[in-house]
């Protein structure tokens, strides 16, 4: 098995984005490997105005920046990038096998999920590295949980 060369984090304008920002900075600082922060406007797949389109990219945009600062807080090297399309399709042509996925979950039932979709449950199926799905009310892991498990063996 490869080894781990990079954390990716794609993020949408949800706060679980943030927790799995944390979440995957704190794994990547572990490890030591950088992370890429990525988002995708899929504004265009609606037929929206190229107005209201623009409006969402600099959304996006400044979205990836605030993320980006959670990131460079825990002293992780971090990049960021910004892509038009489908979500699951965009984020799964960005990876690699030796990367680790780390995102957000909304936790869509019934209806919304069919509608809509689930760009976590759709990455899962057909990335070609780890996921790691974080869930909207996920306990933010410290350096304490991950040592826990090791002292109980000794």
């Amino acid at each position: 098995m490869k080894g781990i060369n990079r954390v990716v984090i794609p993020i949408d304008a949800s706060d679980v984005s943030n927790v799995a920002a944390e979440q995957g900075a704190y794994i990547a600082k572990l490890l030591p490997v950088g992370v890429s922060i990525i988002s995708v406007n899929d504004a265009s797949q609606y037929m929206l105005s190229k107005m209201l389109e623009n409006k969402i990219q600099k959304e996006k945009q400044t979205a990836l920046d605030e993320i980006r600062k959670i990131t460079e807080e825990q002293g992780v090297p971090t990049t960021t990038k910004l892509f038009a399309g489908a979500p699951a399709t965009e984020i799964v042509k960005f990876v690699n096998d030796d990367d680790l996925i780390v995102m957000a979950s909304q936790g869509k039932k019934g209806f919304n999920k069919f509608f809509l979709g689930s760009v976590s449950e759709e990455v899962l199926k057909t990335a070609p590295c780890p996921v790691m799905v974080i869930k909207e009310k996920t306990k933010k892991w410290t350096i304490d949980d991950l040592t826990a498990g090791v002292m109980q063996e000794l």
